[in-house]
């Protein structure tokens, strides 16, 4: 294999097992289980064929984005982390790395139709970077595939690539000086609902796959979701998000010009097919509330960009702070940590934690 050198000089970084991260260790050093009849893998396992992805990295350090010129860190840029070409992730690794760090891993936003893994390079994004970099966290942002209108595979498709990325890094913890056990997957609108998904959807590597990348976990220590969507399962932005609007998913879908990607959401073609028996099971697999159970991570939640008002505009619909009031009430209904903050509607966690501070804690990492 190909021996990185990711560091120079000296940093030391605790090494105590935070609570939180007992329960991964077992999943994550004895290769995971089975699906054990969880509804996120119902709809099959990710396609992976012809890519192998356990060939030892060979990385060269590239320039840092100019918004990060100041860190002491290494930078790699456009990593292949999955079986297609959109598969990228760059890498920010502090220098001075004793021991294996926490990752940070965070997916960029766009409505599955757009964005890039570059945008955290700006904004308060690229200073929580530079703060969790600081901190000793290796930090992370990943492409994945979009979604066209039509389109053959959904929104699975985009989830998936995620969660392949979430375990390549993994299979390659030793070579990037990963804590394969201490990681927080985050992003920001559909990068935030991709994340919610990975961290709702129970275990999804498989012990003794052929696939050396779908042997890994994907649990993970908590999840950073901001300007979400509560749930996939559109059908539940009626009767568990927007409850107090009376709101008609389909019938506003078709009012702003959206039920083509509505339609594509779910891989089908015509509306009547919204209710099938395929689609709901489809809809099951990726409905974040209904997978959400007592023993997933502790979630930070934020929606306060969008105002408190009728769904009425793509912005407003998917960003709206009622979704995350809903991950906040499902959180609280099934006992799992949560942090959230919902502008005009009262919901102000009271420690004041936000991402870099709650990633910090669930990481067990001690700030500078």
């Amino acid at each position: 294999g190909v021996r990185v050198r990711l560091a120079h000089g000296t940093r030391r970084l605790p090494l105590r097992m935070p609570l939180s991260a007992l329960a991964l260790v077992g999943a994550v050093l004895s290769g995971c289980g089975d699906d054990g009849g969880n509804p996120a893998a119902a709809l099959g396992e990710p396609d992976l064929a012809g890519w192998d992805g356990s060939t030892a990295l060979a990385l060269t350090p590239d320039t840092l984005p100019a918004a990060l010129a100041e860190l002491d860190a290494s930078f790699y840029s456009g990593v292949p982390c999955g079986a297609y070409q959109e598969d990228l992730v760059d890498l920010v690794v502090p220098n001075g790395l004793t021991g294996p760090a926490p990752l940070f891993l965070f997916f960029h936003g766009g409505g599955f139709t757009g964005g890039t893994r570059t945008q955290v390079y700006g904004g308060s994004d690229a200073e929580d970077l530079q703060a969790l970099v600081e901190a000793g966290v290796v930090y992370a942002t990943a492409d994945y595939r979009l979604l066209s209108e039509p389109d053959a595979e959904g929104v699975i498709k985009p989830l998936q690539d995620g969660q392949v990325c979430l375990q390549y890094l993994r299979l390659h913890a030793a070579e990037l000086g990963i804590d394969p056990t201490r990681v927080v997957v985050a992003g920001n609108s559909a990068g935030a609902g991709l994340s919610l998904w990975l961290a709702t959807a129970s275990e999804m590597g498989v012990r003794n796959h052929e696939h050396p990348v779908l042997r890994q976990s994907t649990r993970v220590s908590g999840v950073v979701a901001l300007e979400t969507q509560a749930t996939y399962d559109l059908a539940r932005w009626d009767t568990d998000v927007f409850v107090v609007y009376n709101f008609d998913l389909l019938t506003l879908a078709a009012a702003i010009g959206l039920e083509g990607r509505l339609l594509a959401f779910f891989a089908i073609t015509d509306l009547a097919d919204f209710d099938s028996p395929e689609t709901q099971t489809y809809r099951r697999a990726v409905d974040m509330l209904g997978l959400l159970r007592h023993d997933d991570p502790p979630i930070f939640v934020r929606n306060e960009n969008t105002p408190v008002s009728r769904p009425l505009t793509p912005d407003v619909a998917f960003h709206h702070p009622d979704h995350a009031r809903a991950v906040y009430d499902r959180a609280l209904a099934v006992g799992v940590p949560v942090v959230a903050y919902a502008s005009g509607r009262d919901i102000v966690d009271p420690s004041g934690e936000d991402v870099v501070d709650f990633a910090l804690r669930v990481l067990d990492v001690t700030a500078p």
